[in-house]
């Protein structure tokens, strides 16, 4: 019997990855928690999705150099808000890097004590289950422990670099 090998996979280019990446429409959120010095801490994200319904669990991936994933550990909670139209500076605001994302943004001490914008589609409230490494980036395992939503609120998608209403049915 001969053995089956397969052939080599190239590896795209990063501006050939990037280009189809921006062409997949995605939810944009914004996961928020506190740092352990009482920090708020948040990160605008792309990739989230839904993991298990029996627990409820979602999984979120940060960039593995972000405040925002620096300040979350095992056990610890944090938010995953669903942007809503008219948030548009709110997520640019938070895809920076830096001090300052919270300085002119509506937000209070919500769910589980995090930060918590205002004004947002679907609020989680999470708790960190798991890490798993993916690159670049730290896939979040979370436990969802409560949710906030509000239907009358359009989330925004992220579309061809653009930020623009998700499509209603």
């Amino acid at each position: 019997m001969s053995e089956v090998h397969p052939e080599p996979r190239l590896q795209p280019d990063d501006a050939a990855f990037r280009a189809a990446m921006a062409d997949l429409p995605a939810a944009v959120s914004i996961v928020t928690t506190t740092a352990p010095d009482g920090t708020p801490r948040g990160a605008t994200v792309s990739a989230i999705s839904s993991l298990s319904a029996s627990p409820a669990m979602l999984l979120v991936c940060l960039d593995q150099g972000s405040d925002t994933l620096a300040a979350l550990g095992p056990g610890r909670p944090f938010l995953v808000h669903v942007v809503a139209d008219g948030q548009q500076d709110h997520a640019m605001r938070m895809a920076g890097k830096g001090a300052g994302k919270f300085e002119d943004t509506a937000w209070r001490t919500g769910l589980s004590g995090q930060p918590q914008l205002e004004g947002a589609a679907i609020v989680f409230g999470c708790r960190v289950t798991d890490f798993v490494p993916g690159g670049d980036h730290t896939i979040v395992l979370g436990t969802i422990e409560a949710i906030e939503h509000d239907p009358d609120r359009q989330p925004i998608v992220y579309h061809r670099r653009k930020l623009a209403p998700a499509p209603t049915a």
